[in-house]
């Protein structure tokens, strides 16, 4: 099988696949921290997002959104973070604590939002960790806020504006947060569109040692590219599907992953579809656990619990291949 050099040329026809059909993360070098800017970035030119959804999926977040770290209480909240050139994202601040917080950056599908990813890895890291969700360009800017959906305009851009939000995250909260060693995950596009960033930036320290992918990001891997990835600092790999073609492809790229030197794994859902919930969902928290495995940041001792993922449901085992399928019920 012969072996492409870089995804870059693929980038036109993912981005139209993709806006088209998305619906409303062994060890290598340890990656840089991201360099602090000289100051601040201005505040992009739309103002501070509504943190609702569209009506059908509306996030608990809603109305807790704000900009300013003055006066703040000390209690973990959500709030706007403007980005310069961007939109601004949505940032989970964990409470204040000893010890520097890890940053997970989050990217939504095509024509998603990101605040109910926001939640949903808000969950995930127990109020413990940075929670940073990109938005991307609105689909229709004349709808009104609540109803638009977001996308990502290429690769390129979205490497630009999540470079942009860490260095406005870090701006703002530099003293707070530690951006070595970070996690990525992402969903349909995020994940197809955030691959193809990452792996522009492999010949640089990797911003991220693991990376999270959903229903996306899953084709088009080979040997050269996960060597690439692991001699810059990436380390895991967690591939998540819930369509037989996610799975297909995915088996295939989880052979050269590991291959090419990546500590990588698949888990497989038998018929939940594009989604990142449903029986996917506790796919999704497995995977998760296994990335931050060992890492005392994101599971430091006296973490809250409600969040934590529940057991996988009955039905669900194991497989040797590393993939996890929905079976029958035992009867």
């Amino acid at each position: 099988m012969s072996a492409p050099s870089s995804f870059a040329g693929r980038t036109l026809v993912a981005a139209t696949t993709f806006v088209a059909a998305c619906g409303p993360a062994g060890v290598g070098p340890r990656p840089a921290p991201f360099p602090a800017p000289s100051q601040h970035p201005a505040a992009a030119a739309d103002a501070t997002p509504s943190a609702s959804t569209s009506a059908s999926n509306a996030p608990s977040l809603a109305g807790v959104l704000g900009v300013a770290r003055d006066g703040e209480s000390g209690e973990p909240r959500v709030e706007a973070l403007p980005i310069a050139g961007f939109l601004p994202a949505v940032l989970f601040v964990p409470a204040p604590s000893k010890d520097k917080r890890p940053l997970l950056v989050v990217t939504h599908g095509a024509g998603g939002r990101p605040e109910p990813h926001c939640d949903r890895y808000r969950e995930l890291v127990r109020d413990a960790a940075f929670v940073l969700c990109t938005r991307g360009r609105e689909t229709d800017r004349l709808l009104p806020e609540e109803q638009r959906g977001y996308f990502y305009d290429g690769h390129k851009e979205l490497g630009r504006e999540a470079r942009a939000a860490i260095a406005s995250l870090v701006a703002r909260y530099g003293d707070r947060v530690d951006t070595s060693n970070a996690m990525f995950a992402g969903y349909s596009q995020g994940a197809s569109m955030g691959i193809l960033f990452i792996e522009e930036q492999s010949v640089e320290p990797a911003l991220f040692s693991r990376v999270l992918l959903v229903e996306g990001g899953f084709a088009d891997w080979t040997i050269a590219l996960s060597e690439r990835m692991h001699k810059a600092g990436v380390a895991k790999v967690a591939l998540v599907c819930g369509q037989s073609k996610c799975q297909e492809q995915g088996s295939r790229s989880l052979a050269w992953m590991k291959k090419g030197g990546l500590d990588a794994r698949m888990t497989y859902a038998r018929g939940a579809g594009h989604t990142y919930d449903a029986t996917v969902r506790p796919l999704v928290d497995e995977a998760f656990e296994w990335l931050v495995e060992g890492d005392s940041r994101f599971r430091p001792e006296g973490a809250g619990r409600e969040g934590s993922p529940e057991s996988a449901p009955a039905a669900v085992e194991h497989e040797n291949d590393g993939s996890r399928r929905n079976l029958p019920p035992s009867k």
